[in-house]
Order: structure tokens, then C-alpha cells, then sequence
């Protein structure tokens, strides 16, 4: 196995506290059902003036939550312990940037320049779980697949990562409603857990490279 030599974080839910934004809210207020996913189905919405006010009515949703963010547990020392180790870091959400810009005003000591890239649905034709945006980001982080570590909290998370080629890891939490199958290589239950856990899969790897040598 490679080097870990970048973290790609999901950010709703992963780098901020979880429950901030209303899915369900969003969906009824959109009449989306219950089984299909929001940006899936504001996409396939006709006319187009639908299509508008579905969408005015998702980012008036997202405003509200990005206002009430605030850090998850562990997020901003993680954030900082991985740049001090030069280990490049990168958000890929469904969201918008702006929202992740003004969620990470509520953060004491992390802000967008702490992040080598941040991936939007903006960025990408085909967002979670297509691994399209891990694979834009990677490429922007200058690294392989490989040699990624896709963190999240949720089953699209983990899915785009491993569809990439890229290591996964899945946040437990008390929202936690849906366990990815097949499972993301690692699961946690606390952001603090990840440093630890890079420590150990490169520690692996330098082992792995003395032995073979």
C-alpha cells in the first residue's frame, strides 16, 4: 500500500457537527420523496422555472445551516496537526462553496487557506457517490489515489472513495442511519482517531518497503 500523503474530508457532518441542515425539511418543502436524493431530483425537475425554485429553496436551507455550523468534534486540531506534517488536506462536498466558506467562519482556527482544494457540486458533473470529484481531487492534490484518505459520514462518502482507488474511512455518530456496504476500510467514531490511524497505516507501509528491500 502507499503513503498517505493527503486527507479529503467530506464537510457537512464530517468537519462540522452533524444534524446543522434539514434533508427532510428540504424534501418536503421541494416535494422530493423520501427515497430519492436532492440534487438527483432538483435535476430532473421540469419546467425550468421548478427546477429554479427547487433550487432557491435548497440554498436558502443550506445558508440557514451553514450559519448554525459549527466544528465537529476534533475537526480543527486534525486540520492542523495534518498541515504541521505537511500532509495535504481537501474537502469534496455536495454542497456549495459558500456555504463551506461561511461555516468555517464559525471555526476558531481553521479557515478555506488551510485547505489545499475544496471540491463543490460546482466543480463536478457528477457528484457523490460518483468518484469523479475524488478523482479531480487528487489530481489537484498531486497525488494518487492511492495515496488518499477519503474521510466521511456518509454512505456516499465511501463509496466515491473506493470507486477511485482511494482508502476510506467512515465517521460513526448517533445520526448515523445507513452503514456503507460493502464497509469503508476503516470506521471511527471521533475525527481524533484519524491521526492516530495514519500514523499506523504509514508505519505499515515504511515496514512493508524495509522488509521487501
Amino acid at each position: 500500500m502507499n503513503t498517505i500523503r493527503a486527507v479529503l474530508f467530506d464537510f457537512d457532518g464530517t468537519l462540522t457537527l452533524p444534524g446543522s441542515i434539514d434533508f427532510m425539511g428540504i424534501k418536503r418543502s421541494i416535494r422530493c420523496p423520501r427515497d430519492v436524493t436532492i440534487l438527483e431530483f432538483i435535476g430532473r425537475l421540469q419546467p425550468a422555472s421548478a427546477r429554479r425554485r427547487a433550487w432557491a429553496i435548497l440554498h436558502r436551507f443550506e445558508d440557514e445551516a451553514a450559519r448554525r455550523s459549527r466544528p465537529n468534534e476534533g475537526a480543527e486540531d486534525l486540520v492542523r496537526c495534518l498541515k504541521r506534517r505537511r500532509i495535504r488536506r481537501g474537502i469534496l462536498t455536495r454542497n456549495r462553496r459558500v456555504s463551506v466558506a461561511t461555516a468555517l467562519k464559525n471555526f476558531a482556527q481553521v479557515r478555506l487557506a488551510d485547505f489545499t482544494v475544496i471540491i463543490t457540486r460546482d466543480h463536478v458533473e457528477r457528484p457523490k457517490p460518483d468518484p469523479e470529484g475524488v478523482l479531480l481531487a487528487a489530481r489537484r492534490l498531486k497525488v494518487k489515489p492511492s495515496e488518499l484518505l477519503v474521510v466521511g459520514d456518509y454512505i456516499y462518502d465511501i463509496e466515491a472513495g473506493k470507486s477511485a482507488g482511494a482508502r476510506t474511512v467512515f465517521l460513526e455518530s448517533e445520526f448515523t442511519t445507513r452503514r456503507p456496504a460493502p464497509p469503508a476500510d476503516f470506521s471511527i467514531r471521533s475525527l481524533n482517531e484519524v491521526a492516530g490511524l495514519i500514523d499506523r497505516l504509514n508505519r505499515s507501509r515504511g515496514k512493508a518497503h524495509n522488509a521487501s528491500g
